[in-house]
């Protein structure tokens, strides 16, 4: 199946999230190697955790977990 070209949502970018979008990068491709791309899925109480900790919702860390889970599925390894 031929992938479809992305159009990024906004032509906006703010230059000072860079080196925060590059570490987010960097630690992706750790979690990457250390799970020998068989990543699971944290259990429910440490995305709980999580959440109170950093102030995330607990479902959007949810969706981000699955979302990590399935790129090999979808063949969005690189």
């Amino acid at each position: 199946m031929k992938a479809m070209p992305f159009h990024p949502p906004t032509d906006y970018y703010c230059q000072g999230l860079a080196p925060l979008d590059e570490e987010i990068c960097s630690l992706l491709a750790k979690r990457k190697e250390l799970s020998n791309e068989n990543p699971g899925f944290p259990d429910p109480d440490l995305i709980s955790q999580w959440s109170r900790t950093f102030g995330l919702k607990e479902d959007w860390l949810r969706r981000v977990f699955a979302y990590l889970q399935r790129v090999k599925e979808l063949n969005l390894n690189p």
